[in-house]
């Protein structure tokens, strides 16, 4: 994966603006002099907070999902066997970017699209390159060539302020990439908030010259989602434990029937109870 000194002339200091520099022990602003904490592998933007990660009505899954996250290739591979994406990946999305090309994924997690690509996040998970706030991005204006963001801006405070951060780095005629969710239940990553029809994702995307908005993730992904969370309540007995293990145990018996989903893909009542949908649009 591409390293931090390799995009160092896009970068820029959060707090005024000016060019990063490098330093003994990581980096630091050359107009205010802001220190950033860096190692071999991730540029520190912000440190973790161990606040994110306090105790939730969702715990044991949400503890889950971060075990996994510090193994990609456990987490590529769970992440495409317990749902069906049936829509245009990111990856596909930027297959025709050139190699060396500045492609950014906010709120990456463990994922790894491509070998060349910035991950980001608030958490130093493997593979993230750099620690940082989605509403204040340590990029310069028009540096990047692509943004992706998968299910992220659900669990952001200020998706408004989100998405103007990221045409902002974005170049003219830069491509994004945005998958957002609609039929849904909770699910903190640390925290969640919103959710969107095609239409409010118009909206909240307007900026934006849209090329392609369609069905990521289907409407039997919808139904079993839901499903899951009705049966884990209803056997659960009101034991909070007891909920969340069963919620990983229907999750896990009701991935093959997401399969259907690549069928129901061609109806064109889908989008209508549609699990994620995806934007694509360039500046």
């Amino acid at each position: 994966m591409q390293s931090v000194a390799h995009i160092l002339h896009t970068l820029r200091c959060v707090s005024c603006s000016g060019n990063l520099t490098k330093a003994t022990d990581g980096y630091s602003c050359s107009r205010c002099n802001r220190a950033y904490r860096a190692t071999d592998s991730c540029l520190f933007v912000i440190e973790p907070s161990s606040s994110l990660h306090s105790e939730r009505p969702d715990g044991i899954v949400f503890r889950l999902k971060l075990w996994v996250k510090k193994y990609p290739k456990l987490f590529t591979v769970l992440n495409h066997t317990l749902g069906t994406y049936v829509g245009k990946s990111a990856k596909q999305c930027i297959s025709s970017l050139p190699k060396g090309s500045v492609i950014v994924n906010i709120g990456s997690g463990a994922e790894i699209i491509r070998e060349d690509i910035i991950n980001v996040d608030i958490d130093p998970y493997p593979g993230v390159r750099i620690t940082a706030d989605i509403h204040t991005l340590p990029f310069k204006d028009s540096s990047v060539d692509a943004v992706i963001s998968e299910s992220v801006l659900e669990h952001v405070k200020d998706p408004i302020r989100a998405v103007a951060e990221m045409r902002r780095i974005l170049k003219p005629g830069g491509l994004l990439y945005i998958v957002v969710p609609f039929i849904i239940g909770y699910h903190s990553s640390p925290g969640d908030y919103y959710r969107w029809t095609t239409s409010g994702m118009r909206e909240l995307l307007k900026e934006f010259k849209e090329q392609e908005l369609g069905i990521a993730v289907g409407p039997t992904n919808a139904l079993t989602y839901i499903l899951r969370e009705w049966l884990a309540t209803l056997f659960s007995f009101n034991s909070n434990s007891l909920y969340q293990i069963l919620v990983v145990f229907f999750m896990v018996l009701f991935a093959p029937v997401n399969l259907l989903d690549h069928f129901l893909k061609h109806y064109a009542s889908s989008p209508v109870i549609a699990h994620l949908y995806y934007f694509i649009g360039t500046k």
